[in-house]
């Protein structure tokens, strides 16, 4: 089998059986990049920082940057159209009959109990990256600061630079010492 096919059979997959939005992708992309040793563990958790910070949808980052490291850009292609075609394909099946769906309570009740389990897997990715990254008292304050200004609802987008100003400040007048 081609690479550029497996690459994008394995997104596809993980697209395919995958629900509640790139996060919840997470934990499947992770486990299918160090079962077929695409990347390791401290890559992976490096590729989810830098698609945190990058502007669009986090597991098309991701997977965009993993098919990138293993086949250049067209590795980055494949990879991207796999993670996102089962959502197309489900969501355009979706709208062709979501109104019907929609006041099933049975619907009602799948949507609330995937929304309720995103939280759950998210979880184990953010313990082992404040395990991983979290080393100083520098990187504790950010995180808890990050935190508590994510939960009153502060934009990410200003959170990512507080934080990366109070890191560039803390930095330099550590080196002046």
């Amino acid at each position: 089998m081609s690479i550029y096919w497996e690459l994008f059979a394995t997104f596809f997959k993980i697209g395919l059986f995958t629900f509640g939005g790139g996060y919840a992708m997470l934990p499947l992309i992770q486990r299918e990049m160090l079962q077929h040793k695409w990347a390791k563990e401290k890559e992976i958790l490096d590729y989810y920082a830098l698609s945190q910070i990058t502007p669009g949808i986090i597991a098309v980052n991701v997977s965009t940057f993993i098919g990138y490291k293993i086949k250049g850009w067209w590795g980055a292609v494949c990879t991207m159209i796999g993670v996102v075609s089962p959502s197309l394909i489900i969501i355009t099946l979706l709208a062709l009959g979501l109104n019907k769906l929609w006041d099933n309570e049975i619907v009602q009740s799948a949507f609330s109990s995937v929304q309720l389990m995103v939280p759950a897997l998210i979880l184990p990715i953010v313990v082992r990256m404040v395990h991983e990254r979290a080393q100083d008292g520098l990187s504790v304050f950010l995180m808890f600061l990050a935190f508590g200004m994510a939960l009153w609802n502060i934009s990410p987008v200003i959170i990512l630079i507080i934080c990366g100003l109070v890191s560039a400040v803390w930095h330099l007048i550590r080196n002046k010492r």
